[in-house]
């Protein structure tokens, strides 16, 4: 158990410090951008899917970056820890990251006097946060560069905006603001599926 925590100690200190600040000075910048005071449930869901889940395409897709050093992934393939198990550890922490994020975001807004339903929107935002990340760690994994890890859930982001549901479908990451949470679910199942094959993906290129 010491081994584990030891790896998201790592993580923590030398990782993803700028990412945590990036995500929290983007939400933190959110009333002096949007309003976010006495809002309604669909305006409400406007703010978390739109502006609050982008935090997912930042905070998910670094958990291969150490690895893009070669000495660095050549060292962690030569551990007693399973490289795979690294990535999890790393992944289970940025996501509880984003989960604390989000519940502190979602707290503001209800404090606020935003009226809208807690738990359902807090889940649907984090599948949307997690599925937005999935892409970007399986494009990553699949790749081998961050760029792309980042590059492709905005592309995916900017087309929902651009295209709506019609292009998407059940893939469409802004249905609560039209009252349908049944895309959450699907969104939720493929960020497990996307997830499971980025870390894959990455445990295969050693070199």
């Amino acid at each position: 158990m010491e081994r584990y925590l030891q790896i998201e100690k790592v993580n923590l200190k030398y990782n993803i410090p700028l990412h945590i600040l990036i995500s929290a000075l983007l939400l933190l910048a959110s009333p002096l951008l949007i309003g976010v005071a006495n809002l309604g449930a669909q305006d409400t869901a406007k703010v978390l899917e739109m502006y609050a889940a982008l935090i997912g395409i930042v905070l998910l897709p670094p958990i291969f970056m150490p690895e893009q050093d070669h000495d660095i992934r050549d060292l962690v393939y030569t551990k007693y820890v399973n490289g795979a198990v690294v990535y999890l550890i790393r992944l289970f922490g940025n996501v509880l990251l984003l989960a604390v994020l989000l519940g502190l975001y979602v707290g503001m807004l209800k404090y606020q006097g935003c009226e809208f339903p807690v738990v359902k929107y807090f889940f649907g935002t984090l599948a949307q946060m997690l599925f937005m990340g999935g892409l970007g760690i399986f494009f990553y994994g699949l790749c081998d560069n961050l760029v792309i890890g980042y590059m492709v859930p905005i592309v995916y982001y900017i087309a929902a905006i651009g295209s709506g549901q019609k292009l998407l479908k059940m893939f469409y990451p802004f249905s609560m603001m039209l009252g349908s949470f049944k895309e959450k679910g699907v969104l939720a199942f493929g960020a497990v599926v996307l997830i499971g094959a980025g870390v894959w993906l990455r445990c295969r290129r050693r070199r």
